[in-house]
């Protein structure tokens, strides 16, 4: 049997981590033999170092279109996985899926659906946020000529499935913090992340506090000198707005591993993450927050809700909770500056943050951290067992391949 991953499987980014994933669940599946045309995503930059097993697919790939090139014959796979956005999928197996984060606003767009009629067996994507944006979007086009009028919807079934837990060695990561209390938040810059206004809000709320702090691991896109400049240059500009703001707002900035980011989550004075996004498709970097143990506080939208809650005693009754701290939204249109051709389209919605519910409940949890640290540490005990690497490959093997294998038995029956 044999698969194609098209994926950015090298590259630094939440889609390369989502194809890292994909193949660790797929690597040990007997008789099944993995080619991987690696792609880019975006700008950002590709891993130094990678493990051998999957420089051999690679290696594969390219041996098999050498191949072909010579015989001049077409590529052959019985089964296809993209992993990426759905407008660059074009099949190339008999069996295709997608596998995407899906889109962080509240629709897909037609092309997206319109694909999904073409030759996609199957969509599987992180979160239930991702999957009702696929399921509960249409669209009515109208035939002038015919005078006939189709109602596009979804074309393939949609299957969740999230990221994994992941364990790290302990590491010593040396911080330079002047400030007992830190809050921190890991994204990239852009509108959706909203960190601008996250810096703004919280130079506000702490402004007579001396002993607070912001830590921001952010890029605009790499890990670049010039790219350090730019954002240096961005968080300067934001701090003298507030010229008699006594907290602290620290930049992190440049290529940073796994185990030095979980380092950074666990440090002794790093108590709670901030983020207020405009929406996720699942939420990566609060994901790894919440099984480190922190106090989240996160706009109360989107796919990151997937993770949050938990069962949890109260009264006397155990019920599931949301065990974050939830900023107050509303929602809108996105802005016209990031509208994205077959990616995000104009009519979508995300979940606009709240200044004042914002600096309310970081004001709460730096008040009350005690509380807030009891949920986290609740949280963190049931993301470990239900978020668990085991778990999570054994489900996106099943959602992969299950569909495949039965359809081929019937067939030899």
């Amino acid at each position: 049997m044999r698969l194609l991953l098209e994926a950015p499987i090298l590259t630094r980014s939440g889609y390369g981590e989502h194809a890292r994933l994909v193949y660790r669940s797929l690597k040990d599946v007997p008789n099944l033999e993995i080619f991987i045309k690696a792609v880019d995503w975006g700008n950002t930059s590709w891993e130094a170092e990678y493990p051998e097993d999957i420089h051999k697919c690679i290696v594969a790939y390219t041996d098999h279109l050498n191949e072909c090139e010579v015989n001049r014959t077409q590529e052959s796979y019985d089964i296809q996985v993209h992993v990426g956005i759905l407008n660059e999928f074009e099949k190339q197996a008999p069996y295709s899926v997608v596998v995407t984060a899906g889109i962080e606003t509240d629709k897909v767009s037609s092309n997206w659906l319109i694909k999904t009629n073409q030759g996609v067996n199957k969509v599987i994507v992180p979160s239930n946020h991702s999957r009702d944006g696929f399921l509960t979007t249409s669209y009515e086009v109208t035939n002038t000529v015919k005078n006939i009028t189709t109602t596009i919807n979804c074309g393939a079934p949609v299957e969740v499935v999230p990221y994994p837990v992941k364990d790290h060695e302990d590491f010593n990561l040396d911080l330079d913090l002047e400030t007992d209390f830190n809050f921190v938040n890991v994204a990239l810059l852009g509108s959706r992340k909203n960190i601008e206004n996250s810096i703004d809000w919280f130079l506000e709320e702490f402004k007579d506090d001396p002993n607070v702090g912001y830590i921001i691991k952010t890029a605009r896109s790499r890990g670049s000198l010039t790219d350090r400049r730019y954002v240096k240059s961005l968080f300067e500009k934001l701090k003298a707005q507030h010229p008699d703001s006594k907290c602290k707002i620290y930049l992190m900035h440049g290529n940073m591993k796994e185990e030095e980011i979980h380092a950074l989550y666990k440090h002794p004075k790093v108590k709670a993450y901030l983020t207020s996004t405009l929406g996720e498709g699942f939420g990566l970097p609060i994901f790894e927050a919440a099984y480190s143990g922190l106090p989240i506080i996160a706009t109360d939208w989107s796919g990151h809700l997937d993770f949050l809650s938990a069962p949890y005693k109260e009264g006397g009754k155990v019920k599931n909770k949301k065990l974050f701290s939830k900023i107050g939204y509303t929602i809108a249109k996105v802005p016209d500056h990031v509208v994205w051709k077959d990616v995000i389209i104009e009519e979508s919605c995300w979940a606009y943050p709240d200044p004042t519910s914002l600096k309310k409940q970081i004001r709460k949890v730096y008040e009350n951290h005690g509380m807030y640290k009891k949920w986290a540490l609740s949280l963190q005990e049931y993301v470990k067992e239900e978020f668990s690497e085991d778990k999570v490959r054994n489900k996106m093997r099943k959602a992969i391949l299950q569909d495949y294998l039965q359809s081929e038995d019937n067939q030899t029956k």
